[in-house]
């Protein structure tokens, strides 16, 4: 799946709506290729990828700031640094994502 994600980045630079949702093989590499590689996302769903880290959010923060919709319900590894990352960067920020606790 990353290997994929990043050939997908690196030839869309145009994407704007993106929907990986239910990608278990999707990690942080492919995450922060597509954030690099498509500075103009303003959707994305990547909900129930459960081995996303707070390195996939922030990486979109920084080089996404027309972000507008994002959805990381289910995964489980992002923390409240995922949210300081989308406050900081993304002003037109709409986040839908739940933090799983222990």
């Amino acid at each position: 799946m990353d290997a994929s994600m990043v050939v997908l980045a690196e030839h869309c630079p145009q994407l704007t709506n993106v929907d990986f949702s239910c990608s278990d093989n999707l990690t942080d590499a492919s995450m922060v290729a597509l954030a690099k590689h498509c500075p103009q996302l303003t959707n994305v769903n990547f909900s129930c990828c459960e081995q996303l880290t707070d390195a996939s959010m922030v990486a979109l923060a920084e080089h996404c700031p027309q972000l507008t919709n994002v959805d990381f319900f289910g995964c489980s590894q992002l923390t409240d640094a995922s949210m300081v990352a989308l406050a900081e960067h993304c002003p037109r920020i709409n986040p839908h994502f739940t933090i799983a606790t222990a």
